[in-house]
């Protein structure tokens, strides 16, 4: 398995004016975050054109990442979950009015209305607060695979409302 990319080697790359650090990122975690994207996005085109989209939008705030406590993945997963849903909001005319925090908890706990107060919970303290799973599986006495699982049925939950 590949070893996971640093605030460090992200800087590192990012001013020696080598490989382009965007491009270091992408062959690192394009993968995992096209299928991310797949959860929102069911079309397999359209999926891979918002990836295009991140990652372009992403290339010139890249120094971002380094003020953000997340790991680097966890940067481009919030990052991409803000360009989701604005394409998504534009898609149905639904954008949201301003790109505020507060607007987007909203809507992304307003997508799991219908899930128990449990899923509700774990995604609110994983995908917005950007707590670790194994920080929640403590608190609750559980593994951090009873957590994953929770947090998968989120997004089962969320995908079907978006689609």
């Amino acid at each position: 398995m590949e070893k996971a990319i640093t605030k460090d080697i992200l800087r590192d790359e990012l001013f020696s004016g080598g490989k382009p650090a965007a491009e270091l990122l992408y062959n690192r975690y394009g993968g995992m975050l096209f299928s991310y994207i797949r959860q929102f996005v069911p079309s397999r085109t359209e999926a891979e054109n918002l990836l295009v989209n991140i990652f372009s939008r992403l290339a010139s705030r890249l120094e971002t990442a380094f003020e953000s406590s997340l790991s680097v993945y966890c940067w481009l997963q919030v990052e991409a979950r803000k360009i989701i849903l604005e394409h998504r909001g534009q898609e149905t005319g639904n954008v949201l009015s301003g790109s505020g925090t507060g607007e987007m908890r909203t809507y992304y706990l307003s997508l799991l209305e219908s899930a128990s107060p449990e899923h509700r919970w774990v995604f609110r303290e994983l995908f917005i607060n950007g707590r670790q799973r194994e920080e929640l599986a403590l608190e609750v006495n559980r593994d951090q695979a009873y957590i994953g699982d929770l947090l998968r049925e989120c997004m089962l939950i969320i995908g079907k409302k978006l689609s």
